[in-house]
Order: structure tokens, then sequence, then C-alpha cells
């Protein structure tokens, strides 16, 4: 059902909602009893979907588009029980691309709150804008760690750190006394997924094989590097007992391709992104034995994932989800919560995090006129969202549930040892173990 055609069996359905709050009005005369803060507008709501639609990352940007239209699907095309009007914007490469993207919805259209980001580099980008306009933004892709004040900012997908920190201690257990070498791509997002293994990797006693002693960068600007062959030959030379990476999209395909190529024999462990979606599909064989760690497989055996991989391969043609699809997925299912909570009670502010001190973001949100009220629909604000947001509690995830942490507002989740396996004629990130609970 879309959301023109639930439009006037929502209004129905507001109206009889308002026939009976009358009635209850005047059955409790003077006795002091109120519906005040219900919202029986029932105005359509405008919602900014910004995902990548080109450039590196755009199959990542297709399977995050799939999931919020397939939840919204099972939402009746509401949210809280307004329908819904979805503006879709192209994130690109993120940064300059996404910034102009986000102007346009918050400015032009709008919109009431974004959904979307696939990397850190476009939430760092955007997180400025954030808090000048006030409104927020549910993250379903990277989350850097370069966030002071995330008042405005929300996110169902993982703290970039936290992939890498997840599977430390196991690696470190599987080498023994040998080394690790670690490599990523050079920009704040593969920073955070490296840096957050080599930090846990080397607390819990794990060395790295690098000569350096650092983490090897390969090329991100001005385009990601596909060009591996000059890394692998060091590789495969060093001695290294196994290797940790970080990659997505076109550059994990490569990857993968090229470290068998060049025979690296050694085993290959990496955050989930190397063998998710798309770059899976594309690998098949040459995935397989592949370890890593992500807060997500198809193979979790839970109701809500049962549902969700039915839902997905029904109107898929057997195809399977991935995270991409879960944390969209997610950020629907948080929306429905959050916009409910805000009609019910609308006179709720949200609160920077962090003390606003001069020129902290916190600081520039209170001194800068706001925009985000002029995506009022019916009573409701932007900024009646975003404090509705730490009220929305656990999520029955395909994941595992989860709730937002205080912190950071990330997902307080469950990380997943998982292993690239056949599963009849599909390969699938199988789940091995839970590794740990991450998330503040």
């Amino acid at each position: 059902m879309t959301p023109h055609q639930s439009t006037g069996r929502s209004r129905w359905r507001l109206a009889i909602a308002a026939a009976v709050a009358v009635l209850l009005l005047a059955v409790s005369g003077c006795s002091g009893s109120s519906l005040g803060g219900s919202d029986t507008g029932g105005e359509e709501i405008r919602i900014g979907l910004i995902v990548p639609k080109s450039g590196p990352y755009k199959a990542i940007g297709d399977d995050q588009a799939a999931g919020w239209r397939l939840a919204l699907d099972k939402l009746g095309g509401q949210l809280g029980g307004r329908p819904v009007k979805v503006i879709e914007a192209d994130e690109g490469d993120g940064k300059a691309t996404a910034l102009a993207a986000a102007r346009k919805l918050i400015e032009q259209d709008k919109v009431l709150a974004l959904v979307g980001g696939a990397t850190a580099d476009t939430v760092q980008t955007l997180y400025p804008l954030l808090n000048e306009a006030k409104v927020p933004l549910i993250g379903i892709g990277g989350r850097p760690s370069t966030v002071e004040d995330p008042t405005y900012l929300w996110s169902t997908s993982w703290l970039s750190q936290e992939t890498g920190a997840s599977i430390a201690s196991h690696l470190v257990d599987r080498v023994g006394e040998g080394r690790v070498w670690v490599i990523g791509p050079d920009y704040i997002g593969g920073h955070d997924q490296i840096n957050g293994f080599v930090d846990a990797f080397r607390k819990a006693g794990g060395q790295l094989a690098n000569p350096s002693g650092k983490p090897t960068w390969t090329p991100w600007a001005p385009a990601p590097t596909t060009e591996f062959s000059p890394y692998l030959t060091k590789i495969k030379d060093s001695g290294a007992a196994a290797v940790y990476t970080f990659y997505a999209g076109a550059s994990a395909v490569e990857f993968v391709k090229q470290y068998r190529q060049y025979g690296v024999k050694v085993p290959l462990y990496a955050s989930g992104f190397l063998t998710e979606g798309a770059p899976l599909a594309a690998l098949g064989e040459k995935a397989r034995g592949i370890y890593t760690a992500l807060n997500y497989s198809t193979t979790l055996d839970n109701a809500a994932n049962r549902d969700f991989v039915r839902r997905y391969t029904s109107a898929n043609d057997g195809r399977l989800p991935n995270i991409y699809h879960v944390c969209a997925w997610d950020a629907a299912l948080v929306l429905d919560r959050a916009i409910a909570e805000a009609i019910a009670q609308p006179d709720a502010a949200p609160a920077p995090l962090a003390p606003a001190g001069e020129g902290s973001p916190a600081a520039s949100v209170e001194a800068t006129p706001s925009t985000g009220p002029d995506a009022a629909a019916g009573g409701l604000t932007s900024q009646s969202v975003t404090a509705a947001l730490s009220r929305v509690g656990a999520i029955d995830s395909p994941r595992g549930s989860w709730q937002f942490g205080p912190k950071n507002h990330t997902p307080v989740q469950a990380y997943y040892l998982r292993e690239v396996a056949q599963d009849g004629q599909v390969w699938v990130n199988r789940t091995v173990q839970t590794l740990t609970t991450l998330g503040s």
C-alpha cells in the first residue's frame, strides 16, 4: 500500500478517533480528565531519504532504500499513524554531494527528519547542518567517532570503531604468538574501522605484522584504490599469521579477488562489510572461509529475523537481505515509534548532551534560527520528534533486540562472528558465535 492509497483510510480512522475523544470529554464533565496531547490532524509528513544513488557505494544505497521501502510497506505507508511522503536524494560519494542534497531536503522540501548516510564521511559532513537546522538524521550507515554532541544524530547502524573491536580478542586467541597484518582505506570511516580493531587487539596482547607497526593505508581520494597487488605481495612475504581488513563495495570485491589471485594463504579476517550484500554475491566461492564480525547475519534464529527474511525474499525473487536492509528497516520502526511519541507528548524538547560552552555545537544549536519547526505537520516538529527518539525503548530487530545508548545515540547491540559458507546454492555469512555486546 502506498502513502497516497492510505491517506483516505487514515483520515477516516482519525476522524473516528476525534469523535471518540469528544465523547469522552463530554462524559468526563468537570472531573479534570483530559486527552490533551493527542493529535488528530492526520496531515501528511515528509521524510528525506538520502542514500548513494551513484558512486562507489551505489549498491549499498540501493539496499538501504529497499530496506526502508520494505518497512514502510509493513507499516502501511504510515509512520506514527500519519501518511508519509518520502523524498529521495543522492548521497553520491559523500561530502559536497551529500551536503547539497541534505540542504535541499531541509530548506526546500521541509522534511520532518532525514534518514540515510552510507558512509562516515557523509555523516561527518552533515553533522553541522543538523545542529544548525535542528532536524534529526536517523543514520543507517557508517557513524564516525568525531561527533561530540549527537543531539540531532541517531544511528540504527553501528559506531564505526565497534566492528573491529568486537573481533579483536577472538583473533588474539586464534593466532596465539603470531602477528596480524592490518590494511584498510585512508578515510575517516576506514580509520575508525581499522583503529577500532588495532586498539582493542593491542590491548588484548596482539601484535601487528606491518613493518612500521602501524596499519597499512590504501588511497581513497580522489577515488578508492582497486589495485592491491603491491600490498598483497608484501603481505604474502611477511610471515603474518593472519590478515585483518575493512573494505566495502567495489573495493571489497577487488581486494578479495586479488587476495586469492596472488595466492595469499593465511586466514583472512575482516569487518563484516567485506562480504556483506553485493560483494558476497559477486565473489561467491572466492569468499569461502573468510571470517568477519558484524551485527547481523541472515542465519540468526529469532522471530523478527525469520519474519524479515521471509518478507524480503518474497519481494525479491528469493534473494537474501543484509545489514544495509536491516538498518534502514529499523530506521522506519524507530521513526514510527518516535513520531507516535511526539504526537502524544508534543511539548518535549531535546537537550544537548554536551555542555553548551562558547563555540560548542550545542551553543550553535541555541543561537541559530530553527528551520525544523517549519516542517511541522499538524503539531509535529523536527524538535519534538528528536526529543521523542530518546523514548523509543527497545527495538525488536532482525539482528536481535537493541536500544539507543544514551551517550552516542547508537545501538547497544550484539556482534557476531560469521563465516562465509555455502547454504544449498546460496553463499551466506553463517553465524558462528556471539562475540560481544557493544554500544553506548
